[in-house]
């Protein structure tokens, strides 16, 4: 059978990523307590392509994929199990860079704050992977919910003040293992007041207090995750943008900063 892809000739131009996305599969995320955490990815797998080649055998990408699957593969520490997927990746396609990147929704039990009762909560996290020209690269982000206070609202006003609720997200390059917990953990604890799958009376009487004791400017969101992720001895790069939904205003609140170690 004719094998298209494979024909060689003078194409003008290399290709620097081509492959699959929007690849549909089940993962698995070890989380910090040692379970294993059960979502789904959006998988994105892609190598470079000499002008000299067609195409690639672009069904050896989902067939890795799946072999994966089978095999029950659970990713612990992000840095080691995706250099050892890129590393196939390339193997397999006989290229020389490879990438890899998946979207996924990790799963945290919480409990509201006074009630104690318990509730999924999701949070969005995406992993990308390189293996090109014999550097390796990985970044990690998770986008974390927050409630947040306006500290001007409550400084003009003789009484409330108007809340947000913000999407703060975080990317970081690292070199030694760090769990999504000690990221989501970070984030949760600079905003005004976390937010809980599942809130009663009480519980909504909490964290509207402790919203209104700990205003936050998006300013002060990014800002304040700054500081801890550079103290951090594991990170060395970072980016932090924070989103804030105005209640008041017809347009969100936005800031972003970024920073090598």
């Amino acid at each position: 059978m004719k094998d298209v892809q494979n024909t060689k000739g003078n194409y003008k131009f290399a290709i620097n990523k081509v492959g699959v996305n929007n690849l549909i599969h089940p993962i698995r995320i070890k989380a910090k307590s040692g379970e294993a955490v059960a979502t789904v990815g959006d998988f994105s797998l892609a190598v470079n392509l000499s002008k000299s080649l067609k195409g690639i055998n672009m069904s050896r990408l989902p067939q890795l994929l799946s072999e994966l699957n089978r095999d029950r593969f659970t990713i612990e520490d992000f840095k080691e199990d995706i250099l050892k997927v890129l590393e196939e990746i390339k193997s397999r396609m006989e290229s020389d860079n490879a990438y890899f990147e998946v979207e996924f929704d990790y799963f945290i039990e919480k409990q509201a704050p006074v009630s104690e009762y318990s509730g999924i909560a999701p949070y969005k996290c995406r992993i990308e992977g390189s293996l090109a020209d014999g550097e390796y690269d990985l970044i990690l982000t998770v986008e974390v919910p927050i409630t947040t206070l306006c500290p001007c609202s409550k400084e003009i006003s003789n009484y409330s003040a108007h809340n947000q609720r913000g999407y703060v997200k975080t990317s970081i390059r690292y070199n030694d293992l760090i769990y999504l917990e000690d990221i989501i953990k970070l984030v949760e604890e600079v905003g005004s007041c976390e937010i809980y799958p599942i809130l009663k009376r009480v519980d909504e009487k909490y964290v509207t207090e402790k919203a209104y004791e700990n205003p936050r400017f998006v300013e002060d969101v990014v800002r304040l995750v700054a500081e801890e992720l550079k103290i951090n001895p594991k990170v060395t790069w970072f980016r932090v943008s924070s989103r804030h939904q105005e209640s008041i205003h017809p347009h969100d609140a936005y800031a972003m900063l970024e920073s090598w170690k």
